[in-house]
């Protein structure tokens, strides 16, 4: 007999249930010899889950929100400086919210494949990055980020670098943050998840607006584009 046998032998053998009168008490577990198993329900992610629309809409912000702190925070250390990196006035990044987005929603496929979803997430996030880059240049006469010297750049739009934190971000994503924060969503109620999302949209879309008429630029954010 194994060791599963025997504790469910056990378990049908229990000589704490054997009472002759019943008592208003719970269970001795403390008492029992063998040791329930430990669940821990806040690990156990499902990374496949389909998630809602408003889901979507929080990871927008979600995520642009901590792209922007991850570049105020990188700035921060390097330069001793605290700098609003983000293009617009908000504290939120929108390429990192779009590329947080569309590797949930377009590289579904491959969230049982962490290797090619890395490959994925690397060229999905390469080609938003550096057609973000060239619109800002182009159209706002802005360089928001410049890679001109790093190792396998393009343009100084997009870098090796970069990309290699693009694709672990990516994987990030969809194991780890998505599920995480989902579940933090669903805790809200319906009609407050829905309030949230419409005073999110609002005030991103004014900031965008705005952003549009009065970009923002300044040491350390932006500098004038040339051809």
């Amino acid at each position: 007999m194994n060791l599963r046998s025997k504790e469910k032998k056990e378990l049908l053998n229990d000589k704490l249930l054997d009472i002759k009168e019943s008592i208003e008490s719970s269970y001795p577990e403390d008492q029992f010899s063998i040791i329930p198993d430990k669940k821990y329900k806040w690990y156990k992610l499902d990374y496949n889950k389909s998630y809602s629309f408003e889901s979507y809409i929080l990871f927008f912000i979600s995520f642009a929100f901590i792209g922007w702190f991850w570049e105020v925070f990188h700035h921060f250390i390097n330069h001793g400086t605290f700098v609003n990196r983000g293009t617009m006035h908000g504290p939120w990044l929108p390429i990192y919210g779009w590329g947080g987005i569309m590797i949930l929603f377009f590289l579904k496929r491959f969230r049982d494949k962490p290797f090619k979803l890395f490959i994925s997430s690397f060229l999905l996030c390469g080609t938003v990055e550096y057609i973000t880059a060239w619109y800002l240049e182009t159209f706002n006469n802005l360089k928001y980020w410049d890679y001109t010297g790093y190792f396998l750049n393009i343009h100084g739009r997009v870098c090796l670098e970069a990309l290699l934190l693009f694709g672990i971000g990516g994987c990030g994503f969809v194991y780890i943050l998505a599920p995480l924060f989902d579940n933090l969503y669903k805790k809200l109620k319906p009609k407050l998840k829905t309030t949230l999302c419409i005073i999110l949209v609002i005030l991103f879309s004014i900031d965008f607006i705005y952003s549009s008429i009065v970009p923002n630029t300044g040491k350390g954010i932006s500098q004038e584009y040339r051809k």
